[in-house]
């Protein structure tokens, strides 16, 4: 959804320059510019998630439901047969703990986001920057872990956690089962079946995993014992910060080279990408629980390739906008149910592929709206509000530059001969290595966006190019 925004931007330049260019279409023509992946959700086979040996359900159902004491007790009783090996998790989430999962969940985004920084080899970082980026990071998993989950015996007497956040702790687990997964296993080795039921162990592996691995480092065995037992004892997590960075500068000048470092990296470079996406997503929900009956999350595999999918039931006569992120995004409207699959990588065509599937007469719906749009069909090009029918997005990298694509097919709202409507929006960046003798980066020496929108009859282009002898703007 993100990505929209590109694509608004590069309308609002257009806007401003009175038009697009645009070239008449043969009939028939737009055949060629639309097809629509195949849904591999219905040959994909079901199989729980594999936790470092711990089997988690594959399927997890969370209802609305506006009684906090009865929500609170329906949650205590699914992580109870969770823990027992139930094949799906089902709860009832008030408002309430919908509530304080969003606050859970922003923190283990910006985790994710910070561990992605972290590991792109791309940022400049001394072994100083290096630790004490990854002691603000297991800080912040700490305040994840003491918000979901409920601990015994700590040294100050107080039982840590909210029955509020526990409702996260199992979306945690299954979020990380799913970055286990697409890491081949790598991620959570060596851990043991009741170490990976616990939340703060989980997470202060997977820090120390990829952390190491980008600094080309193997993680000492021992040292998730030590961070753990520091985290557990400390009465504030903020308190820890210093002696975090210390220790993890000490370990890591010890440390022997990593073995497969770079495979790790590579295997997880992608899945850092689409697992924040996905956990905002979630949060975008989240914010209008009150107006949702029911969301279903379920993994299936097709190809040994993890597939998610998401079915949203809005409340009869209510709507769920996914609107304001963005000054230039439209709104993006869901009604009834829908059923959003998520194909991380199309095996032809390598691309993210996202789904969505209509049920029972609901949809999933762009709204182009405001004063801004109007002046984008009065100036610019007839766009349409649609039906999403698909979003798919290309990301490839090599030494000499990276390509992002995305397209978007929807279906036109109204009566009309044909109504549908495609949006390809490519972004092309040329690059250099720039190697002094502290690090090595690279420098875009060259960037051309190209926005298309495509009719029956007409298609619109528009191109931008920037180079870094012109900072100023396109040529």
């Amino acid at each position: 959804m993100r990505n929209l925004q590109y694509i608004c931007f590069v309308l609002l330049i257009a806007t401003v320059a009175g038009c697009i260019p645009s070239q008449a279409l043969r009939e028939g023509e737009i055949d060629h510019y639309w097809y629509l992946q195949a849904d591999a959700w219905g040959q994909a086979k079901r199989r729980t998630l594999n936790l470092a040996g711990k089997q988690l359900p594959s399927r997890w159902v969370l209802r609305q439901e506006p009684s906090l004491i009865w929500s609170t007790v329906s949650i205590v009783r699914a992580i109870d047969k969770l823990e027992a090996g139930s094949e799906e998790f089902n709860a009832a989430i008030s408002p309430a703990h919908a509530s304080m999962m969003l606050t859970v969940l922003s923190d283990l985004r910006s985790t994710l986001e910070d561990l992605r920084e972290i590991a792109d080899p791309e940022t400049p970082k001394t072994p100083e920057k290096w630790s004490s980026a990854v002691a603000k990071v297991l800080v912040l998993t700490e305040k994840i872990s003491r918000a979901a989950t409920a601990e015994e015996g700590r040294n100050d007497d107080k039982k840590t956690g909210d029955p509020l956040g526990w409702s996260a702790g199992p979306m945690i687990q299954m979020l990380t089962a799913y970055l286990n997964e697409r890491s081949e296993g790598n991620l959570l080795a060596g851990m043991e079946p009741g170490q990976v039921g616990q939340l703060r162990e989980v997470l202060v592996q997977v820090v120390l995993r990829v952390s190491f691995a980008a600094a080309g480092k193997q993680d000492p065995p021992a040292l998730r014992e030590t961070v753990t037992k520091m985290m557990r004892q400390a009465k504030r997590p903020e308190t820890l910060e210093k002696t975090l960075a210390k220790t993890l500068l000490k370990e890591a000048e010890q440390a022997p080279p990593a073995k497969s470092g770079s495979q790790l990296r590579k295997l997880l470079s992608g899945t850092f990408a689409i697992a924040p996406r996905m956990i905002e997503l979630l949060e975008m929900f989240i914010r209008q629980w009150d107006r949702v009956d029911s969301m279903l999350i379920e993994f299936r595999y097709d190809k040994d390739q993890p597939i998610v999918s998401f079915t949203l039931n809005i409340k009869p006569g209510r709507q769920l906008r996914l609107a304001n992120l963005h000054f230039m995004q439209p709104a993006i409207v869901f009604r009834g149910g829908t059923r959003i699959t998520i194909q991380p990588k199309e095996v032809h065509t390598a691309e993210t592929v996202v789904l969505f599937e209509p049920l029972e007469g609901g949809r999933a719906e762009v709204r182009f709206e405001g004063i801004l749009y109007g002046l984008v069909r009065l100036l610019a090009l007839p766009i349409d509000n649609a039906a999403l029918r698909e979003v798919r997005v290309l990301s490839a990298q090599n030494p000499a530059g990276r390509l992002t694509s995305v397209t978007i097919l929807m279906d036109a709202v109204g009566n009309r001969k044909d109504p549908r409507r495609i949006m390809v929006f490519q972004d092309v960046r040329t690059t250099r290595v720039l190697r002094t003798a502290f690090n090595i980066r690279k420098l875009t020496q060259k960037t051309e966006q190209v926005f298309n929108y495509i009719t029956p009859s007409r298609r619109y282009t528009y191109r931008r190019t920037k180079t870094s002898n012109s900072p100023k703007g396109p040529k």
